[in-house]
């Protein structure tokens, strides 16, 4: 598939979108000096094209008593019919936050909401009770922490975190508040009058709610997802055992991350894994270079490493539910 072309104002857009993805046609406009229906059209044009992948609503599920866990599977005996089959298991099931093909050691990566390891352990179970002839081997791994990144290599633009996994008051949503996060977390973009329409909720409800959600910290933030492949950039997960990781250690890893331009998260891990590093580059000169430059500036922490290119997201979802 040919690679996309985007000039600086299509770029400026993207950056502008995952910094919010609700701000309006009009004020992206003023930010980029274009005039609205120019706005409007590259979006749309950036969304023919499949470079937007959707745009979503960052969603703090730490404060609805939920965990993540990870699971890599690798795939034996299995063809490509069987293959998409179980992809698209992983796609359909409520718990699922995210589900990527990727290369390298691993076949699939899924991330999975639970509230508790019971939980977990049932979603797991139901899914090899089904297609454990096809999996030669799985890691299972619990999210402690994971600080997230904006895009900031697309153009300069403002440095951004937001941490999830860290213990807070939990928040507890109503049967009002789950209808206005299953639409957003999916359309972050989409406007209150059709937002209303689908909820069957008045717009003043809808904006209180919003309000509440976002003082209480539910709503983290409104991105923008990209097929990254569509304009040239591989995504890549660095999982790393680590030795000799003391908190010391761990802070020094985390202000590296939070610098480099190139990586876009981290999450630290519990399991058979202690970390996971998600890097977004052109070239694999250019993730090669970034990863030399981590292995000698970390080398005292390094046990040993892998490296998994994701080739194709196929669901990123933060309420899943």
């Amino acid at each position: 598939m040919e690679k996309a072309k985007l000039d600086l104002k299509d770029k400026r857009i993207l950056t502008l979108l995952d910094e919010n993805a609700r701000y309006t046609n009009s004020q992206i406009a003023r930010k980029v000096k274009l005039s609205k229906p120019a706005v409007e059209s590259r979006i749309q044009k950036l969304l023919r094209d499949k470079i937007i992948f959707e745009f979503y609503t960052v969603i703090d599920f730490t404060k609805l008593d939920y965990s993540q866990y990870k699971i890599y599977f690798k795939f034996q005996d299995v063809n490509l019919e069987e293959e998409k089959r179980i992809i698209n298991y992983w796609e359909d099931c409520k718990n699922s936050v995210w589900v990527g093909q990727t290369r390298g050691e691993w076949d699939l990566a899924v991330s999975i909401l639970a509230e508790n390891n019971f939980e977990f352990g049932k979603t797991l179970n139901e899914f090899m009770n089904k297609y454990s002839k096809f999996i030669f081997k799985k890691d299972v791994l619990l999210t402690e922490y994971s600080p997230i990144y904006a895009r900031e290599y697309l153009t300069e633009t403002k440095a951004s975190e937001f941490i999830y996994g860290i213990p807070s008051k939990i928040y507890e949503l109503d049967g009002t508040d789950k209808k206005i996060l299953k639409e957003l977390s999916v359309n972050a973009r989409i406007n209150i009058i059709n937002l209303a329409e689908k909820t069957k909720l008045t717009r003043d409800i809808i904006n209180y709610r919003l309000k509440k959600l976002i003082k209480e910290k539910v709503i983290v933030n409104y991105r923008c997802y990209l097929n990254l492949e569509n304009i040239g950039i591989n995504q890549y997960k660095l999982i790393v055992r680590t030795k000799n990781f003391n908190e010391e250690n761990e802070k020094a890893v985390k202000d590296f991350v939070s610098k480099d331009k190139k990586i876009t998260q981290m999450l630290k891990l519990i399991g058979s894994w202690d970390l996971e590093i998600e890097i977004e580059a052109s070239s694999e000169d250019e993730l090669y270079e970034l990863l030399n430059e981590i292995r000698k500036k970390f080398s005292n922490i390094i046990r040993d490493f892998d490296i998994l290119r994701i080739i194709k997201t196929v669901k990123y979802n933060y309420f899943p539910f």
